[in-house]
């Protein structure tokens, strides 16, 4: 375990100061740069998770930006909901959730936000409190630490395996965000994955937008819609995308089942590959093969992240992305 001496005689100071600096001592004042080098020592020597259980225990205001119904259709968001939950327990913080950050006592230790926030929500989080973390999403790096999927690797990496199998013609089938006070789509926010699949694809001299399907949410529904609409515009089968990458197993649900109406043979006359790997996707036929996106792995490293932030407040912001593994079943083989 580590001790006051330790990090004293690492960083340099006596252990009475640092002693009276980690133990938040409210007659004691030192300079901005002993205060950043005797808490950066003990950082990095994991003196605040040894000593976790003894400590103050956070409250912390979860701002969960998703519409119930949202929630309902995307069990993403309700498993995200639980690995927060989880992991704020095991790190002694108190979590309250709301929807409406008026609502937010200012008295809170810090916040998580979930969803998508307008420009009005996003000035009032970064007036609440500068101990803050965006999870799955990040409106301005420069403002706000954030956890989230690695989309742009993901996404890649769909592209490189459909390349390898000879496949050029690949499409996209994606969803919109609404806004949870108007309930309306809101048309100023683009997927992530849309725009790191169109940009790839430009790289590599292949985009055809007329291969790029949006549905009005990311929900099944919204994927059997596509799907018939994919069917449609190809002609019946003559000019169907040989791959398609879809933004969540949700939709992908939905395109397998338009697809079975259709006739349309997965993987035989088009290759699929999604993101999440939600419980569903591998019992739907055919199982899917998509990217394992890890909530737990999320929630912890928001949790873990956020506590940093209290602890050892600093002027640098991070943005964590997570890498996610790819399962292999059998909407796409591997090349």
């Amino acid at each position: 375990m580590t001790t006051i001496r330790e990090i004293a005689t690492k960083a340099g100071f006596s252990p009475a100061t640092v002693s009276r600096l980690l133990n938040n001592d409210p007659t004691f004042s030192v300079s901005e740069v002993t205060r950043k080098k005797i808490l950066t020592v003990a950082r990095n020597l994991n003196y605040y998770q040894q000593n976790k259980q003894s400590g103050t225990q956070y409250e912390i205001a979860v701002i969960f930006s998703v519409q119930p119904r949202k929630e309902l259709e995307d069990i993403y968001y309700t498993n995200l909901r639980e690995s927060i939950m989880n992991a704020g327990k095991i790190a002694n913080m108190v979590l309250k959730f709301y929807r409406e950050i008026d609502d937010i006592s200012p008295r809170t230790n810090g916040y998580i936000a979930i969803g998508y926030f307008n420009d009005s929500q996003i000035k009032q989080l970064s007036r609440l409190t500068s101990n803050g973390i965006f999870v799955d999403s990040n409106p301005n790096p420069r403002l706000f630490n954030s956890v989230q999927p690695n989309l742009e690797a993901m996404t890649q990496q769909a592209i490189e395996l459909f390349r390898k199998k000879g496949i050029d013609k690949i499409g996209f089938v994606g969803g919109r965000y609404w806004n949870t006070k108007t309930n309306q789509l809101n048309e100023q926010i683009d997927d992530a994955r849309k725009k790191y699949f169109e940009s790839h694809m430009r790289e590599l001299n292949i985009y055809d937008a007329e291969k790029v399907f949006i549905g009005d949410t990311f929900s099944v529904e919204s994927g059997y819609q596509m799907g018939h609409q994919i069917f449609m515009n190809s002609n019946g089968k003559k000019e169907l995308p040989q791959a398609l990458l879809i933004a969540s197993d949700a939709l992908a649900v939905g395109v397998l089942q338009a697809f079975n109406e259709e006739r349309v043979i997965v993987p035989d006359d088009v290759e699929i590959i999604s993101i999440n790997d939600i419980e569903l996707a591998k019992y739907v036929a055919p199982p899917l093969t998509t990217f394992r996106i890890n909530v737990n792995e999320l929630g912890r490293v928001a949790i873990n992240t956020l506590r940093d932030t209290i602890l050892f407040p600093d002027h640098s912001k991070q943005m964590i992305l997570l890498n996610c593994e790819l399962i292999y079943r059998k909407s796409f083989t591997q090349p």
